[in-house]
């Protein structure tokens, strides 16, 4: 099937990949933000034109309206994630969409998910540093995280300091969060646990680490 720029594809893999997920087809705001389209008009577009091909059919009347008919062929099906990987860390709540958080797009087979299948909102940050390594993550590594700002005792995380990520063992004890490194030379971080996402010393928890993916 060649009907289908590259771009459609990857918004028809996402459309799937977000019901599959969630039960329900996203807005079209959501798809503005996946695919940093910087309108409701160009996320309309590439609807419209999927719609003309045969591929989707669209209720007008509903914010959630797009309901997907025709599947692309195993053959043609480019069976593909785009996982943004961060270039930077905001001092502020995570956007996946802004391109100046983006250092790129990692085209990311979905059978790495295995089971778990693919989650819309999974990101990339780049290692650097050993300060993990005795967990098997090493320096230049992309370790792949869910935003989650309330992990679990002993998750590993990615971890907002000042505005630098580090990657770290979180553990919360008595009054404290601690950011365990896994390498003796490393200095561990502890800060005042206040209940909540930010944790002093402008320190924040971005998400947990689901995956990791190594640069051969």
């Amino acid at each position: 099937m060649t009907d289908l720029s590259p771009r459609q594809r990857e918004i028809l893999d996402y459309l799937e990949m977000y019901k599959e997920e969630r039960g329900y087809p996203p807005t079209l705001r959501e798809i503005c933000k996946k695919f940093a389209i910087s309108s409701t008009n160009g996320a309309r577009y590439h609807l419209q034109r999927l719609m003309k091909l045969g591929y989707l059919e669209i209720d007008p009347h509903k914010s959630r309206g797009v309901k997907q008919v025709k599947e692309v062929s195993p053959g043609a099906r480019k069976r593909s994630y785009q996982m943004p990987i961060l270039g930077m860390v905001p001092a502020g709540p995570l956007d996946l969409a802004s391109p100046d958080m983006r250092e790129e797009d990692l085209q990311v087979d979905p059978g790495f998910f295995g089971n778990r299948g693919l989650e819309p909102d999974l990101f990339g940050v780049r290692v650097r540093g050993d300060s993990m390594i005795d967990e098997g993550i090493l320096d230049g590594d992309i370790v792949v995280v869910r935003p989650q700002p309330n992990p679990n005792n002993g998750d590993i995380v990615v971890a907002r300091v000042e505005d630098t990520a580090t990657v770290k063992r979180f553990k919360r004890v008595a009054d404290a969060i601690v950011l365990e490194p896994a390498n003796p030379e490393v200095e561990t971080i502890r800060v005042p646990d206040r209940g909540g996402v930010e944790y002093g010393q402008n320190v924040a928890i971005l998400g947990v680490v689901v995956g990791l993916i190594r640069s051969m």
